[in-house]
């Protein structure tokens, strides 16, 4: 009997601490069930951050190593008057620098094919005030990707009978990335001059590639 009264008395607490533990789960769950969507959207927009500067970092080694001159991609053809007759380009030379570009970025994505991107649980709140505050969580992201070149020349006046050639080396790298059993598709798109001058006299309409 006494084993009996000592049990009821003790159930109200013991009522209380589930009660307690089942509304701290419920928050736990409705705070993750917010504040994912935000981290793993931060996640994101960081992992575009570093893919695009992986892009850049690749396309400028590459034109501080080998960057052709001018003259080794463009030939200016004058007629007997001196007057320009056309523009040709060297396709295969091209066509060598735009696949040691595709190498260079593919290379700089496999050295990275997973990161871990720390998110600040501040940020993720979306309260301005807490911003970049509070523990950091983790996040693993992978990283693959495919990239097209293609070449582009420019031609813009630079003065009285003066036109500035600008051979440029568009980039567009699709990046996916695996996030928390997700694949996102991000696209990278950037320009890069690779050779440049002015030619003096009249630039015909069509240049011959």
């Amino acid at each position: 009997m006494r084993y009996r009264h000592f049990y009821r008395r003790r159930n109200p607490a013991i009522f209380i601490i589930i009660c307690t533990v089942i509304v701290f789960l419920i928050s736990v769950l409705l705070i993750d069930a917010k504040i994912r969507p935000a981290v793993y959207d931060l996640a994101t927009l960081e992992a575009y951050a570093i893919s695009s500067e992986r892009v850049n970092t690749a396309v400028e080694k590459i034109l501080s190593r080998n960057a052709p001159a001018y003259s080794e991609l463009v030939s200016i053809n004058y007629s007997s008057s001196n007057a320009i007759t056309g523009i040709t380009t060297d396709i295969m030379k091209m066509n060598l620098f735009k696949s040691q570009v595709t190498n260079a970025i593919d290379s700089e994505f496999d050295a990275m094919s997973k990161t871990e991107i720390p998110v600040s649980l501040g940020t993720a709140s979306g309260i301005i005030l807490f911003s970049g505050l509070g523990p950091h969580i983790g996040i693993d992201v992978g990283f693959s990707s495919s990239t097209k070149t293609d070449f582009e020349n420019i031609f813009e006046s630079a003065g009285i009978n003066q036109t500035q050639h600008s051979v440029m080396l568009n980039v567009e790298t699709t990046v996916m990335l695996s996030l928390a059993g997700r694949r996102i598709p991000k696209t990278v798109e950037t320009s890069f001059c690779v050779a440049q001058t002015v030619i003096v006299g009249s630039v015909p309409d069509v240049m011959v590639e």
